[in-house]
C-alpha cells in the first residue's frame, strides 16, 4: 500500500512540475493576447473617440484578462499620484516593473516601452501608425509564444511525467 502512494506520489509531482512549466508559456500567451486587444481598444479610442491616455488606462484596469487588468491597475495608481512624472515615464516604469510578473518577456516589455514616446503626445493619427506598428510587433511575439507552447510545453509536460515513471521504476 505505501508503495502505491509513493508511486502516486512521485509520477503526481513531476506530473505537476510539468505542467508548472506549460502553464508559465500558456499565461505568456495569454497576457500577449490580452495586450492585444487593449492595444486594439487603445486604437480605436484613439482614433474615433479621442480618449485621453489616462481615461484609456481607467477603462483597461477592468479587462477580462486578469494580468492585463492589473498591469493596467497599476499603471493607473501610478497616473493618479500627483508626483510630477511623465505620463512617457509612469508607462515604461510600470511596463518594466511589472511585466515579467505577468508573464512578459524583455523583447515584449521593450516593445510596449516604445509606445510610450508617442502614447499621448501627439496627433490621432500619428498614436494610430505608432500602435498598428506596435500590434504587429506583439503579434509577431504572440505567435513566437505559441509555438514555443506547442513545442517546449509539450516537451515539458512529456519528459516530467516520463522522469516520474522512470523514477517510480529505478525505485521499485
Amino acid at each position: 500500500m505505501l508503495k502505491l502512494v509513493g508511486i502516486v506520489l512521485i509520477v503526481g509531482s513531476f506530473t505537476g512540475i510539468g505542467m508548472a512549466q506549460r502553464q508559465t508559456y500558456q499565461g505568456r500567451v495569454n497576457v500577449l493576447q490580452g495586450l492585444l486587444h487593449a492595444l486594439e481598444l487603445i486604437s480605436d479610442e484613439v482614433s474615433f473617440r479621442l480618449t485621453s491616455v489616462p481615461d484609456l488606462v481607467e477603462m483597461l484596469t477592468r479587462s477580462k484578462q486578469p494580468q492585463v487588468a492589473e498591469l493596467f491597475s497599476r499603471m493607473n495608481t501610478s497616473l493618479q499620484e500627483e508626483n510630477g512624472l511623465s505620463l512617457t515615464y509612469k508607462w515604461m516604469r510600470t511596463f518594466q516593473q511589472h511585466g515579467s510578473e505577468a508573464g512578459l518577456r524583455e523583447e515584449d516589455i521593450r516593445i510596449l516601452c516604445d509606445m510610450s514616446d508617442f502614447i499621448g503626445k501627439y496627433d490621432a493619427k500619428s498614436q494610430k501608425k505608432c500602435l498598428d506598428y506596435a500590434h504587429k510587433r506583439l503579434e509577431t511575439q504572440l505567435e513566437a509564444a505559441q509555438t514555443d507552447l506547442k513545442s517546449k510545453g509539450m516537451v515539458y509536460r512529456t519528459c516530467c511525467i516520463a522522469a516520474g515513471l522512470l523514477l517510480v521504476f529505478v525505485l521499485l
